[in-house]
């Protein structure tokens, strides 16, 4: 039998996800952190604070699939919007899990004040299936972001429009260092890697022509789902995009 519990519909930044409560649809707090998730009984769930989130005007409390496990606690990014993180580090270093790797460049690139952040992530509901991109653009102080739906596609597919679509609002030419965050293997092996493209061929050439002329990219993987504010950010983007099918940009102040 399907383990049950109740949710209730909250606005956490900018988008809205379901919150863990009880029948009177009160968020359940454990050691000061409330559950969510961005769809009922998720494979993957999240926590934060209590005064993180804001209950949606008319939502009430509704059954569903239980939560699962949180996967991580959220971590405060630093400049750069990376999470500050003891497992982060380059490929074969340290020891444990590696959380992040960079690719054209070094920590330091990381914390340059005039570098220029693209974050991406994509999503798809099922593989084929409804994708969406979502992307967040960090220039001086412009964010801009964009939660961009696809129609049908695949992981890769959505992966790669949500770097595309940030290097295309790019404005030309581009003088500073360039920084790509992505949580795709698939993104670093087919454009940092040098990883043969045996689908996507026409969106990987589109993507290469878009990189073409830049003075420097750094590359930056990092690991999904591991409470990084902007990639968590990005795949949310993505899947409201699925959800309203349909795109949106905003500039942020």
């Amino acid at each position: 039998m399907t383990e049950l519990c109740y949710w209730r519909r909250a606005w956490f930044k900018q988008g809205k996800v379901w919150v863990v409560t009880d029948g009177q649809g009160q968020p359940l707090e454990h050691e000061g952190r409330v559950r969510f998730a961005y769809k009922k009984g998720d494979s993957r769930s999240y926590t934060t604070g209590l005064d993180r989130l804001r209950p949606v005007e008319g939502s009430v409390a509704e059954q569903g699939p239980a939560a699962a496990e949180p996967l991580s606690r959220e971590r405060k990014p630093t400049a750069s919007g990376r999470a500050a993180s003891r497992g982060s580090g380059s490929a074969g270093h340290g020891k444990g899990r590696v959380n992040d790797e960079l690719f054209g460049g070094d920590r330091s690139d990381l914390e340059d004040p005039r570098a220029i952040h693209l974050w991406s992530d994509g999503a798809c509901s099922g593989n084929p299936g409804p994708a969406g991109a979502g992307t967040v653009l960090l220039a001086g102080d412009l964010r801009k972001e964009f939660s961009t739906w696809l129609g049908e596609g695949t992981n890769n597919t959505a992966e790669l429009a949500a770097v595309l679509q940030g290097l295309k609002a790019l404005r030309r030419p581009v003088r500073r260092t360039l920084i790509i965050h992505t949580d795709s293997q698939y993104v670093i092996g087919v454009l940092a890697r040098g990883w043969k493209a045996k689908a996507n061929g026409a969106l990987v050439t589109e993507l290469r022509d878009q990189l073409d002329g830049l003075e420097k990219v750094i590359w930056h993987w990092v690991r999904g789902h591991e409470g990084v504010e902007l990639n968590e950010r990005c795949d949310e983007l993505a899947r409201q995009a699925i959800e309203r099918r349909d795109s949106t940009v905003e500039v942020l102040p």
